[in-house]
């Protein structure tokens, strides 16, 4: 079969990458799709040793198809023979920009042990699938054993919700997610804080405006002073923004200022009420 395909021309090649790309693209064929997907697993041949064996557009097609990520039949993807082996056989992540590695190191964890192919640095624990986006609210992070999240599948399942809080005085609640791999609780508000003070005068106003409605989200739920009043800030921002009624820049100093605030005072005030 190697030397079969060796002797395809080049349009012929790009006709069948096109046509899996589509496939995989197409949520109405997701049942043509998975009918081809469970091809490679009735072959018992596929193994390390015959896929070395394979011409490389063979293996990008059998990677692509294992992996339902049109991103292998791209022209800019630069993967070695020996890694895409690798990949379709579940020993290295289908994430181009992460590459790592599997299993990973077994910390204990029911996901990483339990999901064959999972990639704790880049998977979502929820969905188990990955993006390539970061600096962003979008996802969120276990404090202890350093699991992702998107931030909507933390909130769909009711991960991202109100708990004691961890340094603030007793009886009072913060907004926390908990972790589905160690059930460690990690405290929203000072990861929103690091993310916006670090990278959000980089953001354009479109990015800016995404993540000003990933925190409205997080923080819809809250109870504690500082998480109510960080949603009403973000909403209020958000929708200024949408209607043109502040510039970005002046945005970025609004929600600096939240976060610069030490909410002594309000916080007792809190308390009062």
């Amino acid at each position: 079969m190697a030397q079969i395909v060796q002797q395809l021309d080049d349009e012929t090649v790009e006709s069948a990458k096109e046509y899996l790309r589509n496939l995989i693209a197409m949520p109405e064929r997701i049942y043509e799709f998975v009918s081809l997907q469970n091809r490679p697993d009735e072959r018992s041949d596929l193994t390390n040793q015959t896929l070395l064996n394979c011409h490389k557009i063979q293996l990008e097609l059998l990677v692509a198809i294992r992996t339902g990520l049109g991103s292998f039949l791209l022209e800019n993807t630069r993967l070695l023979t020996s890694e895409l082996v690798e990949i379709f056989l579940l020993e290295r992540y289908r994430n181009i920009k992460c590459r790592r590695f599997l299993p990973v190191e077994d910390h204990g964890c029911k996901i990483c042990s339990t999901k064959k192919g999972f990639c704790s640095e880049c998977m979502c624990l929820v969905c188990l699938n990955f993006d390539c986006v970061n600096n962003t609210c979008s996802w969120v992070g276990c404090d202890a054993c350093l699991h992702w999240c998107h931030a909507v599948c933390g909130i769909r399942r009711n991960l991202i919700k109100p708990g004691p809080s961890l340094k603030g005085p007793s009886r009072t609640t913060e907004m926390q997610f908990y972790c589905l791999g160690c059930g460690h609780a990690s405290e929203m508000f000072g990861f929103v804080k690091d993310v916006f003070m670090s990278c959000a005068k980089e953001w354009g106003e479109e990015t800016l405006m995404k993540e000003l409605d990933y925190v409205r989200k997080i923080f819809q739920g809250s109870e504690d002073f500082k998480g109510k009043e960080l949603h009403v800030k973000a909403d209020v921002l958000h929708t200024k923004l949408v209607t043109k009624m502040i510039s970005p820049s002046d945005a970025c100093d609004f929600i600096f200022q939240l976060f610069s605030s030490k909410y002594t005072i309000q916080f007792i005030l809190s308390l009062l009420a």
